[in-house]
């Protein structure tokens, strides 16, 4: 008796599934890991580099202010240029899917505009 072969499963979107592998993180979905880091690290690092800066001169807690703004500014700095981006792609995606849907409805226009024709 002959076992069948299973049928191979394709994901929406995807043409062959032996490239699924390649194409399990994109560019966008790496950035989005990032941000954390991104908000993280200045917030972090700028008080422990302002606090090391502080005991060497003996200014209190002046530098470690200073530079955890510094820090925070670059973390919303950071933020708002990735909510910016992301912005801008879904806007450029929408843009390219409105006008697919347009040139769509004017080849159906088209099309019945010519069976109207040939019909009559």
């Amino acid at each position: 008796m002959e076992e069948k072969e299973s049928p191979k499963i394709i994901l929406p979107g995807q043409a062959d599934p032996e490239t699924r592998r390649k194409r399990l993180f994109s560019s966008r979905d790496l950035r989005a890991t990032t941000i954390g880091w991104e908000i993280a690290l200045p917030i972090v690092i700028g008080p422990v580099i302002g606090f090391f800066i502080d005991r060497s001169k003996g200014t209190g807690v002046r530098w470690t202010l200073i530079l955890l703004g510094v820090g925070l500014f670059a973390a919303v700095t950071a933020v708002v240029r990735y909510v910016s981006h992301e912005m801008h792609i879904m806007h450029r995606d929408e843009e390219a899917k409105r006008k697919e849907a347009e040139a769509k409805r004017r080849e159906e226009e088209r099309r019945a505009i010519t069976r109207r024709y040939f019909d009559s």
